[in-house]
């Protein structure tokens, strides 16, 4: 088998909400979508670098824990607190990278990691 992706699947009550918040607050971005009779977010996806991540609106939001590789952890961080969001400072990992992990209102878990973990 000859994996080519992996596209993660998020569900969230308001579609545009959350592409608002990751977008200000991760800096996430650009995003494109399919909207239902009402105009709201009904499915698209969101860039994070050169992937994706499949956003659904009108749904249950889950608790996904997912890991973002970044080249500077405390700029990551610098920016999440400059969008007003309280999180703890970068960590070095025992395992390898320095880390700066943030919870979106919807309890998702964002884990920004500068370096590989070292097994």
């Amino acid at each position: 088998m000859n994996f080519t992706k992996l596209t993660p699947y998020l569900r969230y009550p308001d579609g545009d909400a959350a592409v608002a918040w990751l977008t200000r607050v991760l800096g996430f971005g650009p995003a494109r979508c399919a909207r239902d009779e009402n105009g709201a977010w009904y499915e698209g996806d969101l860039a994070v670098g050169d992937s994706k991540i499949a956003i659904s609106g009108g749904g249950t939001a889950g608790n996904a824990y997912l890991i973002i590789s970044v080249p500077d952890a405390d700029a990551q961080y610098r920016k999440i607190i400059e969008a007003g969001v309280e999180i703890d400072e970068p960590q070095d990992k025992p395992y390898g990278p320095r880390t700066v992990t943030v919870t979106d209102p919807w309890g998702n878990v964002w884990d920004f990691w500068q370096g590989e973990a070292e097994f």
